[in-house]
């Protein structure tokens, strides 16, 4: 990684020297590096990444940066650096680079900057199993939680997904080879769920199906509520990013709301005005291809005495990233973090 780094800053036109003493470096410190762009140059101490830090996890990497500055300006390397992670890094004291060709490098007069992608490298592994009741049984191993008393087998996996036993089985030696599951006899399978997340997140094509695009004079979270309280079984609306998440874990005022349906629903029993698109609306209504949105046992918060059925959170984090911004990638983060360490 270190390699291409180099490679992609010589490229730039900057004289990249490695100055790592052949006995190592310290303990957090993977290699110091000289950067030189005309009259002017500055040392680097590196530390690498199996991937870029998420951005409620940078606050807790000031002690790292601080040993590093001891040796050189901090620079944190990773495969892929994308524009709302880079600013946050920025912000943090931090400069960055990636492999693929990016990078924001400062110290006392020098100011360097690049940006030559702003998509993250399509895996070069085998890919994720598609497909019927594919993705449902993904989320539900994501779910699954490390202190329940055991492993889930085939046969609960596609009860709680919805899909057949032998399907069930179909995607779990899919994951087996991609070393996202692992197997722990008697049938069972221990979902490695950080890596299955992550892997999830950068390859599901979204949930398909057709978006409406509405605005309310009511709050995102008023119309969740409505939204709620018209929600039956066989026929529900469950809310995402914003409101979703903020239920969850409360981040910011929302501004907008998206919600699922597997049917079409009248919208102005939600007090909905059509909206021209995407830019100008507070509300998306989503009826949704993939209805593995729609969490098995479902996922209800409680507003102003009413439940609100929530979409399934992986969704909710993958919404968050596609509607972007800096704050909603943090936002993301969290909910990720809540996810992976939930009881």
């Amino acid at each position: 990684m270190l390699i291409d780094v180099a490679r992609w800053l010589r490229e730039s036109g900057l004289t990249v020297e490695d100055l790592t003493p052949a006995g190592g470096t310290d303990a957090g410190v993977d290699a110091i590096v000289e950067v030189e762009t005309d009259d002017r140059s500055a040392r680097f101490a590196v530390q690498a990444k199996s991937r870029a830090p998420y951005p409620h996890e940078v606050e807790r990497l000031q002690q790292s940066r601080h040993g590093l500055a001891a040796r050189g300006h901090p620079l944190i390397v990773a495969p892929f650096i994308s524009e709302p992670v880079g600013s946050i890094l920025t912000r943090d004291g931090w400069s960055w680079a990636d492999t693929q060709g990016n990078f924001d490098l400062r110290a006392p007069g020098l100011l360097l900057r690049q940006r030559r992608t702003s998509t993250p490298p399509a895996p070069k592994r085998k890919t994720l199993p598609r497909g019927s009741g594919s993705f449902a049984v993904i989320r539900v191993l994501v779910g699954f939680s490390g202190g329940e008393d055991e492993e889930p087998g085939a046969t609960a996996l596609a009860a709680q997904a919805g899909v057949s036993q032998p399907r069930a089985s179909q995607v779990l030696h899919h994951l087996h080879e991609l070393e996202l599951v692992d197997r722990s006899g008697h049938g069972r399978w221990e979902p490695r769920r950080e890596a299955l997340l992550d892997r999830f997140l950068a390859e599901y094509p979204g949930p398909g199906g057709s978006e409406q695009y509405y605005y309310s004079l009511d709050s995102p979270v008023d119309v969740a509520v409505r939204a709620g309280r018209a929600s039956a079984p066989g026929r529900p609306i469950a809310a995402s990013a914003d409101v979703g998440p903020d239920l969850i874990l409360p981040w910011r005022r929302p501004s907008l709301v998206i919600l699922y349906t597997k049917h079409m629903i009248d919208p102005s029993g939600l007090g909905l005005t059509q909206a021209q698109g995407r830019h100008d609306a507070n509300v998306i209504m989503h009826t949704a291809g993939d209805r593995s949105v729609f969490p098995a046992p479902a996922l209800v918060a409680q507003v102003q005495g009413s439940d609100v059925p929530l979409a399934d959170p992986l969704q909710q984090i993958w919404d968050l990233q596609d509607l972007g911004g800096a704050d909603r990638i943090e936002a993301a983060g969290r909910l990720r973090q809540w996810l992976l360490e939930r009881p």
